[in-house]
């Protein structure tokens, strides 16, 4: 640090600085010759008996100069410390030196129970924040360690003497020295790696933000546009939450005013944009840090097993509902991964499917379209004397396409392989088919078979109802009620005798639906 001399007035004056300057020569010439001066915090002074009777250095603001009758400004006292410091005659300033700190060197001695420094030399400095610009000033462009030396230097006494100025400027010489080292590490082997490794220990040092923030954000930026596996984008994400925990639950920041005038600029130098940006922008672009990094493993882990992919779909609402133009995305790039195999997926998984495109999607003509082709392809799995499993395929096309002409196909190919099967029977009596001969026969709807102008003729239509319904339209309740169940299908057959007929009303119990409905409505003769 450069020294300044006590100033004294005339003759005397420039005679005391050639004293003092010469005892400071033979001091500095008698230390080399015995020990190293221990440069020392202020406050350790009165902490560490092992100090005692060493030579010390001090650095420190003044409090004052004590001046004694018989012996002038014989005692210096420093801001951060209780012990004297005693002066020898020829450094006795004649008036209090105005210079706001100084840098101390004696030795530390006890005399009877007090503590004494008594000193060798003083070098008066200028303010801490003219001593750390002209100190930053002089260091080459590139000398990042030596700005964090001053910058930390700077923020403790800026701490201890409560000086904001200083503070601030020694947190923008940290910045500084930050953006050096991580300027520095761009040619690295793994620079983005080094970068938030820098950002991290920045953190710990408690630096000031935003610059620990932004080069994380010129790291995770760098990382994020190589990972592609699916490992590599989570072990990546769970390191964006835990440099910003507030991003992932932070759905509010999304919507930061003018935050669109900021992302072109983020994306063409994301440390630069992340600094410049007002505070609620800061929050919202670490909200969209972690948004892509889901967004992008979420992409990445759809191209999975099927099952996991169509979990993500709703995962991503919940996650990232500000994007909801990845949920098409995900969708088709599930039934992309259904078709691949759509001979061996299961009636659940085709279901799924079928519901995200409906229902997610809007696209229902593209869901019935799934459901055609995996009904085509298990079609053409059926082997020539499959009955059964025409009958249960028969089930399908009703319940996916409500396709009761192809279900007709079905069964009746059935009957002609296994011909008097019990389970085709049922399956053709479940539809309200009754066999004549070989064949099988449906009667016509109850409102057609009705004589006109009898009770039945005016009745409303039952197909639909449920059974609290149907009661209802008929005010009365039916003779007789029967169950039958076959292939996952339950049936609910309610009787109704009259002195001609009978009238039966079938209720099928479909998956998923909590009350039954009727789907076939029709009269039989005594």
């Amino acid at each position: 640090m450069p020294a300044r001399p006590l100033a004294r007035p005339g003759l005397w004056g420039a005679m005391t600085l050639i004293f003092a300057s010469a005892a400071a020569v033979w001091h500095s010439a008698r230390a080399g010759q015995e020990e190293a001066a221990v440069f020392v915090e202020p406050a350790e002074l009165a902490r560490r008996d092992d100090l005692i009777g060493k030579r010390v250095v001090v650095d420190d603001r003044i409090r004052f100069f004590q001046f004694h009758q018989r012996s002038g400004y014989d005692e210096l006292y420093l801001r951060r410390t209780p012990i004297p410091f005693r002066l020898p005659p020829e450094l006795r300033p004649d008036t209090p030196p105005r210079s706001p700190a100084v840098s101390v060197q004696g030795r530390l001695v006890r005399e009877e129970s007090r503590l004494y420094v008594d000193v060798t030399s003083l070098d008066l400095q200028s303010s801490d924040l003219e001593r750390l610009d002209k100190a930053v000033g002089s260091l080459p462009a590139r000398d990042f360690a030596n700005r964090k030396a001053w910058a930390s230097w700077a923020l403790k006494r800026a701490s201890d003497f409560q000086d904001e100025p200083l503070r601030r400027r020694a947190e923008a010489v940290e910045a500084e020295a930050l953006r050096i080292e991580a300027e520095a590490k761009r040619v690295g082997v793994d620079a983005p790696r080094e970068w938030l490794d820098l950002a991290q220990e920045a953190r710990r040092r408690k630096v000031a933000e935003p610059a620990p923030s932004a080069l994380a954000h010129r790291a995770f930026r760098a990382m994020l546009a190589d990972a592609t596996a699916p490992d590599d984008l989570k072990r990546l994400r769970e390191e964006i939450e835990r440099f910003f925990p507030e991003a992932p639950n932070d759905q509010a920041a999304s919507s930061a005013p003018n935050l669109a005038a900021w992302v072109e600029k983020y994306v063409a130098d994301p440390a630069g944009a992340y600094k410049e940006a007002p505070a609620p922008a800061r929050k919202a672009l670490d909200r969209r840090l972690w948004v892509d990094a889901t967004v992008k493993l979420l992409e990445s882990q759809v191209a999975g097993d099927l099952a996991s992919s169509l979990k993500l779909v709703d995962q991503a609402e919940k996650l990232v509902p500000e994007r909801p133009e990845l949920i098409p995305k995900l969708v088709e790039k599930a039934e992309a991964l259904a078709r691949r195999d759509l001979r061996s997926l299961r009636l659940d998984e085709v279901k799924a499917v079928g519901s995200l495109l409906k229902d997610r999607t809007g696209r229902a003509d593209s869901a019935l379209e799934f459901y055609r082709d995996w009904l085509s392809a298990q079609r053409g799995r059926l082997a020539e004397t499959d009955a059964e499993g025409r009958v249960t395929l028969a089930a399908r096309y009703e319940e996916l396409l409500h396709d009761d002409q192809s279900a007709r196909e079905l069964l009746e190919r059935a009957w002609k392989i296994a011909p008097g099967a019990p389970v085709v029977a049922d399956a053709f009596r479940l539809r309200g088919y009754r066999r004549v001969g070989e064949n099988w026969t449906k009667d016509a709807p109850a409102a057609e078979a009705a004589a006109p102008g009898s009770a039945a003729s005016s009745d409303q239509s039952l197909i639909g109802k449920t059974p609290e319904e149907v009661r209802a339209i008929l005010a009365t309740r039916p003779t007789s009620q029967s169950f039958v169940g076959t292939k996952g299908r339950l049936v609910q057959q309610w009787m109704f005798l009259d002195t001609r007929q009978r009238r039966l009303v079938n209720f099928l119990h479909r998956p998923g639906e909590p009350r039954p409905r009727v789907v076939s409505d029709y009269f039989l003769p005594r």
